[in-house]
């Protein structure tokens, strides 16, 4: 028994030992200025050995934390020679996303154990990340590729989406702007949902020069322009307050994707939040009388069938039937239209028509 201890406390010394010169390696390939083929074949081997040896919280940080950083070694490697595509290829959300998700959990953990191997390096990685990132998205849009600029926005924000809440909303508006709105639609959902706009804060103060109200990304930004003397009047906002214009601008969007019903949801929790709103209670009504008006579509040619079918009795009959199942399917519409606006004359008439139609003489009375 004894020579069995011996044997496993002897393998998991190797083992620890093996990880730990696993890590050396790793370690200083990573931090070549110039990373030769050998260098990056070695650091892809060693990096795949460690997923499997590392037993220990920080070794399994620091191998996560190697793995996800292969693509930046691999762009190291090539050096002069990166072109702007492989520099792009680094861009794409996924990546991003783990990119970011593994400086913020390595940060965290240096903090807690107390040993700084890597973050000042990291802080400033990604600081300048998110600059470069920020140029280029400004760039597009300058150069009104606003689907593009859209892009680079959202994988700002999903690479440090608690500070960049903002990019979100960027990359909403961009694509918008592109005129893509199944893209504007997925990130508009996300929107509405987001941290930022539902519990976040916009900081805004005067710009002394010219009096224009102007935004900081944070409150430390806006306090060293305060000191400096440049603004005052600073003033907080909660991103909350604009819930019901993206809630509007989300039921729009759904419109124009033909998503009525989308629409209808999204208008009734923009009105939940600001029921004196006009602008809203307008646009909710126009989206059932729209509704409403979509099941008639057919009506002008099922009317020209029923007034040629006048000596085919079975058949009149088939087809009074089915225009009077046209106007049930529409009646809902109409009379949330009326609830909403009972002064619309044409939804006025509609609603007298569908309730004649749909055999409800006397609601159609009661329509004045």
């Amino acid at each position: 028994m004894k020579k069995l201890v011996l044997s496993a406390t002897l393998l998991l010394s190797v083992a620890t030992f093996a990880q730990k010169d696993e890590l050396k390696t790793l370690k200083k390939i990573y931090s070549k200025e110039t990373i030769s083929e050998k260098d990056l074949e070695t650091y892809k081997s060693t990096s795949d050995a460690l997923q499997t040896l590392a037993t220990e919280e920080s070794d399994k940080v620091y191998a996560k934390f190697y793995k996800t950083m292969y693509p930046t070694v691999v762009l190291a490697s090539k050096g002069a020679k990166a072109t702007v595509q492989d520099q792009m290829n680094l861009y794409k959300p996924e990546f991003i996303k783990e990119y970011g998700e593994v400086i913020d959990e390595t940060l965290e953990f240096e903090k807690k154990s107390g040993k700084k191997i890597y973050t000042d390096e990291l802080i400033q990685e990604k600081t300048e990340f998110k600059q470069g990132l920020s140029a280029i998205a400004m760039n597009l849009n300058n150069t009104s590729k606003f689907k593009e600029a859209s892009a680079l926005f959202y994988s700002l924000y999903v690479f440090d989406p608690k500070q960049e809440g903002k990019s979100l909303k960027n990359a909403c508006i961009l694509a918008v702007q592109a005129e893509d709105f199944k893209l504007a639609q997925k990130l508009y959902e996300e929107y509405v949902v987001s941290d930022y706009l539902n519990n976040g804060v916009t900081f805004y103060a005067v710009n002394k020069a010219n009096g224009n109200e102007e935004e900081f990304n944070t409150r430390a930004d806006r306090t060293h322009y305060i000191t400096l003397g440049s603004h005052e009047k600073p003033k907080d906002v909660k991103n909350s307050t604009k819930k019901p214009d993206v809630l509007k601008l989300l039921a729009l969007i759904y419109s124009q994707n033909s998503e009525l019903e989308k629409a209808k949801t999204a208008y009734a929790e923009a009105r939940k939040l600001a029921p004196n709103d006009e602008e809203l209670k307008q646009g909710e009504f126009q989206i059932y009388y729209n509704a409403g008006i979509s099941h008639l579509a057919d009506e002008e040619k099922l009317i020209n069938e029923i007034n040629s079918s006048r000596n085919d009795a079975k058949k009149f009959d088939e087809l009074m039937k089915k225009r009077k199942e046209m106007f049930l399917k529409a009646l809902p519409d109409f009379e949330k239209a009326y609830s909403i606006n009972p002064t619309d004359a044409n939804t006025k008439s509609l609603l007298k028509s569908a309730y004649d139609i749909t055999g409800q003489p006397e609601k159609a009375k009661a329509i004045n």
